[in-house]
């Protein structure tokens, strides 16, 4: 009886203390269903309801007018897919998305996806319904009648009219004529194509080398031949800069030299690695005498190539305070195995130089283009010296009435986050956009190379994505400086990057003529028409190997017949001035 009594006792004890603690959790429980003092409340969104935004939107955000804190459980979603979401200054909810366009979307930011410090709720729900326009359409009356040079030649401006005209209407073909100064690739795609390309790419490279048996960029005839047979040349620059191996003074007396060879500075052969046929070393000097002699040696002594053991230095190179040798294939293995030694007699060596291409300049740094417009610079006298000869010969063309696409500084930006891959774009947009518009005043103003139609290529990678059009803008000189604005794609064959277009096109406000300036396959024409997104030309890059060149990596499948023989695309016959 005593247990039983116990046990009813325990039971009503537990009863009352359950019925306590409800009790207590009503008195206590928040206010949910009620406003709270720290309601969160969106303040302002990057897109709106009903909205017809760019294709290239990459980021919606949406404000709000607290400190939030995004809950990891619940998905933003674009079209009810989960979309990479993160929280920027503390306030600001960005969601990165991917559009199309023509499509139709609805951003959706659900109720318990926000809340905020010691908010004791969530953020109501935010949705938004928005369109993705069809790509900008060409409004050819927003683009110049004419060049942006006022005194551009007669040439000059019959060519940019001729652009105009087709522009949206026509394509011009367009391949590299091979690696510099010849046609044998263009060649090659005539013959597979049965209709030679309209526009015909060259390229001064070997500025550094030329005059040279091998390349020659004061024998225009290349040139002439295209342009008298009826196609446009393109002209590029890969400017290729002497990268600095040592610098300083040390006066050469018979037997004395300067060692950068793998015994003395095995760092140097980091550089060396990069010999090849071809490869030039300068040796800058001063305070030479008149029985001065230059000597380049590898780490065994021996002469690299039989000339250079010792040499008389020339007039010509003590005015020009340098000697130069080419590597021969040997020289260029002795290099990469050993280094060298620079020696001779009565004579101080200021600098030894190993002419990079401008794409090993982006690992080594060894050329500073925020040097370039600083007087005194080493940067500075390299550029200088080196436009004053590219001017010498763009002169040719222009004594001889050839209008050229004249395509500087190309690929700038390289990618937006991976960086750059040529010297000129290693120090960011604003030096790169400074360089184009020095060049374009020296060219014009104290040159007077009337002849050339100003093609800027913008950078369109980010991450190996489209970029954002704040970045491509970022790094465009300026309406007054360019002509036409092009981009450099290798995307899959036919494939439709009318994307690109409507990201450049809309970068310039529809104020620029838009072209394909590089491309590997060949794309979509008829994508291309159906989007108003027609480039104006595009050049196919060249390929070759030891047999000469060759589809090898590009347009494998009969790319070339199949886009030159649309009837949308202008070929050589097509047309004349």
């Amino acid at each position: 009886m005593q247990k039983s009594m116990n046990k009813i006792k325990y039971l009503f004890m537990a009863a009352s203390l359950a019925t306590f603690l409800v009790a207590c959790d009503d008195d206590h429980k928040p206010e949910w269903d009620e406003p709270s003092p720290y309601e969160i409340t969106a303040t302002s969104m990057s897109v709106t309801e009903g909205e017809t935004v760019s294709v290239t939107t990459d980021i919606i955000s949406v404000t709000y007018d607290r400190p939030i804190i995004l809950n990891q459980a619940v998905s933003v979603t674009l079209n009810g897919e989960p979309v990479e979401t993160s929280i920027v200054d503390g306030n600001t909810l960005e969601s990165k998305v991917s559009l199309t366009k023509g499509k139709t979307y609805t951003f959706e930011i659900p109720a318990r996806a926000i809340t905020a410090p010691n908010a004791m709720t969530f953020a109501p729900a935010v949705v938004i319904n928005f369109n993705a326009e069809s790509a900008p359409a060409i409004d050819k009356s927003k683009i110049s009648a004419s060049p942006v040079n006022p005194n551009a030649s007669a040439e000059a401006k019959k060519l940019y009219s001729f652009m105009l005209e087709n522009y949206g209407v026509k394509q011009l073909s367009g391949a590299m004529g091979e690696v510099a100064w010849g046609t044998a690739f263009s060649d090659l795609v005539a013959n597979a194509a049965g209709k030679y390309p309209a526009i015909v790419g060259f390229d001064y490279i070997h500025l550094a080398s030329s005059p040279a048996n091998w390349i020659n960029y004061g024998d225009i005839t290349p040139v002439q031949n295209v342009w008298n047979a009826g196609s446009i040349p393109t002209v590029t620059w890969h400017w290729n800069v002497p990268m600095q191996m040592w610098a300083g003074e040390y006066e050469i007396g018979s037997w004395s030299n300067v060692r950068l060879d793998k015994e003395e500075v095995p760092l140097a052969m980091d550089i060396w690695e990069y010999a090849q046929d071809g490869t030039v070393i300068r040796v800058t000097f001063k305070d030479a005498a008149s029985d001065a002699q230059g000597s380049l040696k590898g780490s065994d002594w021996s002469a690299l190539m039989p000339a250079t053991e010792y040499f008389d230095l020339t007039d010509a190179e003590k005015a020009a305070g340098e000697y130069k040798i080419r590597l021969n294939a040997e020289a260029a293995a002795k290099v990469k195995e050993s280094g060298i030694i620079v020696s001779g007699q009565n004579y101080t060596v200021t600098g030894v130089y190993f002419d990079l291409t401008c794409r090993d300049t982006q690992r080594f740094k060894g050329f500073d283009a925020s040097k370039v417009l600083v007087s005194g610079t080493r940067e500075n006298a390299v550029a200088t010296a080196d436009v004053a000869k590219l001017a010498g010969y763009l002169k040719l063309l222009k004594d001889a009435n050839i209008p050229v696409l004249f395509r500087p500084f190309h690929e700038a930006g390289g990618d937006f986050t991976w960086g750059s891959w040529f010297w000129w774009g290693n120090s960011g947009p604003e030096v790169t956009n400074d360089l184009w518009k020095w060049l374009y005043r020296t060219l014009t103003d104290d040159y007077g190379l009337n002849n050339l139609i100003w093609v800027w290529t913008m950078q369109t990678s980010d991450e190996g994505k489209l970029a954002t059009e704040a970045q491509v803008k970022s790094a465009y000189p300026g309406d007054e400086y360019v002509d036409i604005v092009g981009a450099d794609i290798y995307a899959d064959a036919l494939s439709d990057q009318t994307d690109q277009f409507a990201l450049i096109n809309q970068a310039v406000e529809g104020k620029k003529i838009v072209a394909l300036s590089e491309t590997g396959n060949l794309l979509d024409v008829e994508a291309q028409l159906n989007e108003n997104c027609l480039w104006s030309y595009f050049m196919g890059w060249y390929e070759q190997d030891g047999n000469g060149p060759g589809f090898l990596t590009w347009n494998k499948n009969n790319e070339w017949s199949t886009v030159l023989n649309n009837p949308a695309v202008l070929n050589r016959g097509d047309f004349s001035f």
